[in-house]
């Protein structure tokens, strides 16, 4: 009796264990922490990874003791996986040490998509700095805050004026000096929030949020006065057009009790009004393209698998812009076919984004396959530009590739004429360690069978786990019919 019960066990705990390995997800999400021994000056940061994910996720991360929280940083990276879109998420927590020395980060967890993920927290270091001290407040470095009491709330913005196409960051704050004579609270304030960012939302431009995942005080120094400063919304805006960006007043409600005094039965309702803003948006200079180029800060990053290829052979060739601006819709570059030179055939897209303080930063990179024509140099320069405005020098300026490309020779001469150092080769636009190179997309094509898939080591690792499942429920049922 006893060993018929024992063997009934043993097989539900079989069946368990492979349904759910069965039933495993590829992709989970996880978490990174930074460097652990770092000095003072710098932040030390707790990244979640979250793949194939396509909305932005709001995350609690933890308070650190000794730590003050400096704002969170968000990188997208869309891919093209067997045909279909996925998007994966990095989001970072940034973390300034107050002064030097050790610190525990307990273990925590954050939840994702409904998801605990756990961590073990870590014990950091912070090192000083000879010489250099951490300050304890921030100085309020932004446009125009003027307080308005000690107590006020402020819409501000990064610049007084934008070219159209260029990124304004606007913040919705309140400002409460320390010593304030009155405890407030925040009352619906999900709410309220709704109410004003659709009256401080410019109409006509692309918007990227700046996440803010808590409501935590930032000391900051206003005209030599302290106040505590709660950031309770930050967008970059990129106008569409040149029309002037005004922003009304906005009100915000908050309820109060004095701090010295007998305690009030009631606490007393307050309203806080902002001033209103106006951005000024200004029209791009005259040029046959203004209103199509993109606008901002960018350079190039180019690279090609192999510098030589055989004619009649493909080659991969990345084009990447980096920089500050609106990375989400930069357009790819002008293409020049060569017609009897070479064959360009349309790209692969795809871009990064990170949300930096007031600034929209990111790649976007093209990724082409070229095919060569007839021997002879070719310069990419002569097929490839793109066209962009510079805001800081009020000028247009065009990126240009400078690498060039050989084509003809023998075979062993293409494939000793590799680009990449180390034994890397470019694909989707990134390097990869160890990955062939100084082959033709075709190479050995006629040497393939094609009726030889490729085995997912998933997929098979489910169908054996599925099989043994089944075997698994029928032992149980003969074991209870014997029985």
């Amino acid at each position: 009796m006893f060993f018929a019960i024992f063997r009934n066990f043993l097989v539900l705990f079989y069946c368990v264990v492979f349904c759910g390995f069965a039933q495993s997800i590829d992709n989970v999400a996880s978490i990174e922490l930074g460097e652990t021994n770092f000095p003072i000056e710098r932040t030390f940061t707790i990244s979640l990874i979250i793949p194939n994910s396509e909305t932005r996720a709001t995350i609690a991360f933890p308070d650190i003791p000794g730590f003050i929280k400096r704002g969170t940083s968000t990188s997208v990276t869309p891919l093209e996986i067997n045909g279909k879109s996925v998007t994966s998420q990095v989001i970072t927590q940034n973390y300034k040490a107050r002064a030097p020395g050790r610190f525990r980060l307990v273990p925590f967890s954050v939840v994702v998509n409904g998801e605990t993920i756990h961590s073990e927290g870590a014990m950091l270091t912070v090192l000083p700095t000879p010489g250099l001290t951490a300050p304890a407040t921030t100085t309020v470095t932004t446009v125009d805050i003027a307080p308005a009491g000690a107590a006020f709330l402020s819409v501000r913005a990064s610049k007084p004026s934008i070219y159209a196409g260029d990124g304004v960051a606007l913040t919705l704050s309140f400002f409460v000096a320390d010593n304030y004579p009155y405890e407030l609270s925040f009352q619906a304030l999900d709410k309220q929030l709704q109410g004003i960012t659709r009256k401080i939302r410019p109409a006509n431009s692309w918007e990227e949020n700046l996440p803010i995942n808590d409501l935590k005080p930032i000391a900051v120094v206003i005209n030599k006065k302290k106040f505590r400063e709660y950031r309770l919304f930050q967008s970059v805006f990129f106008p569409l057009s040149s029309q002037t960006m005004r922003l009304p007043a906005v009100s915000l409600q908050l309820s109060r009790r004095p701090v010295v005094g007998p305690p009030a039965l009631q606490p007393e309702q307050a309203v806080f009004t902002s001033q209103p803003l106006t951005v000024g948006v200004r029209p791009l200079p005259v040029h046959p393209l203004r209103g199509r180029v993109a606008v901002g800060a960018f350079q190039l990053e180019e690279g090609l698998e192999k510098k030589r290829v055989l004619v009649g052979k493909s080659v991969r060739y990345t084009f990447s812009i980096t920089g500050r601006g609106n990375i989400a819709t930069l357009p790819g570059p002008s293409i020049q076919n060569g017609g009897r030179e070479i064959a360009i055939f349309p790209p692969e897209e795809r871009h990064t984004i990170n949300h930096a303080g007031d600034e929209i930063k990111g790649r976007k990179t093209f990724t082409y396959f070229i095919v060569p024509h007839q021997n002879g140099t070719v310069s990419l320069a002569n097929h490839f530009q793109w066209i962009y405005f510079d805001p800081q020098r009020a000028r247009y300026d065009t990126l240009r590739p400078r690498l060039a490309l050989e084509a003809g020779g023998t075979e062993e001469a293409v494939t000793s004429a590799v680009n990449m150092p180390n034994g890397e080769a470019l694909a989707n636009g990134e390097v990869i360690p160890g990955a062939p190179v100084g082959k033709s997309l075709y190479t050995g094509i006629e040497l393939m069978d094609s009726t030889q898939q490729p085995v997912s080591v998933s997929v098979l690792i489910r169908s054996v786990a599925n099989v043994l499942i089944i075997l698994m429920l029928v032992g149980m049922v003969f074991v209870l019919i014997k029985r």
